[in-house]
Order: C-alpha cells, then sequence, then structure tokens
C-alpha cells in the first residue's frame, strides 16, 4: 500500500506543480498589456487548465485508491463530489465542501468555456475566479498534502509498519 501511495502521490505533486505554474501564468497575463480578446482568451485557457489539473489529482486518487471511476453524463461532478466523502476503511475525505463548492464554479466555466465560442465569453462573469484562484490553490494543496499525509499513516496500518 505504501508503494502504491508514494506513486500516487507523486502524480499528485506533479499535479500541484502544474497548478502553480498556472497561476504565474494567470499573473503574467494580468501584468502585462494584452489586447483585451487575446487576455479574456488566454485567462479562459489557463482557468480551464487549472481544473483539468484538479480533476487529474481526483482522478488518480478514485482510480488508484477508490479503485472506480464515476460514470455517466455528469461524471465529473459525481468525481468531484466523491472527493468530500469519507470512504470507511479506504480513504479519509479529500477536501471539504466548502472548496467542493469553489471548485465546482471553475468546473461550470470548464463546461462553459468547452461548449461557446470565447468572443461569447464575459470577463465580468468570470473575473472572480482569476480573483480567487490563488486563495483556492492554497486551500486545494493543503487538503491533499493533509490527505497524502493521512493516507500514508493508514498505509502505515495496513502495510504493519
Amino acid at each position: 500500500m505504501l508503494n502504491k501511495l508514494m506513486i500516487i502521490q507523486d502524480e499528485i505533486e506533479e499535479e500541484l506543480t502544474n497548478i502553480d505554474n498556472l497561476i504565474t501564468h494567470i499573473h503574467d497575463i494580468q501584468n502585462n498589456n494584452f489586447e483585451k480578446e487575446i487576455e479574456k482568451r488566454l485567462t479562459a485557457s489557463i482557468l480551464d487548465d487549472f481544473y483539468l489539473a484538479t480533476e487529474r489529482i481526483f482522478k488518480t486518487i478514485s482510480r488508484d485508491i477508490d479503485n472506480e471511476l464515476p460514470e455517466g453524463e455528469e461524471w465529473h461532478k459525481k468525481l468531484l463530489r466523491s472527493m468530500t466523502i469519507e470512504l470507511p476503511e479506504t480513504r479519509p475525505a479529500v477536501i471539504n465542501k466548502e472548496l467542493f463548492y469553489q471548485l465546482e464554479e471553475y468546473l461550470r466555466f470548464r463546461h462553459l468555456v468547452r461548449n461557446i465560442y470565447g468572443f461569447q465569453l464575459e470577463v465580468s462573469r468570470f473575473n472572480h475566479l482569476i480573483q480567487d484562484i490563488d486563495q483556492i490553490t492554497r486551500k486545494l494543496e493543503n487538503q491533499v498534502m493533509d490527505f497524502l499525509g493521512d493516507m500514508k499513516e493508514i498505509a502505515k496500518v495496513i502495510d504493519g509498519n
């Protein structure tokens, strides 16, 4: 179990690094004077990537610890929600409900970005996602790392160490 957890942790840490890089890109965009349309599209793309990286973390946990991935039309939301649930004898909750609701907004935005043309995006409707991303990222990193710490303790007990 501990070996499996080390592989999972490596995958998760790689995605957390990807998220940090995306946050840097958002700050770079905000600090430069790009044409507004280009800035809007770049920012929307990075927000989309942010949720993609977050979802990859959750898919890794679901696939490698829970041994199942949600299916069906709303599998993205089911996956996100499943991370708030403690699975007895398997794992603790990965994130709390507050973070769930915050990440759910990024999921909805990602769905929007993938289903409309970029010129139809209105910055005023997603500006709060840009403004909140640093705080959300810190919460995500802290809660995921706490989860991994808890899982290491569980793995030690299972492995008899």
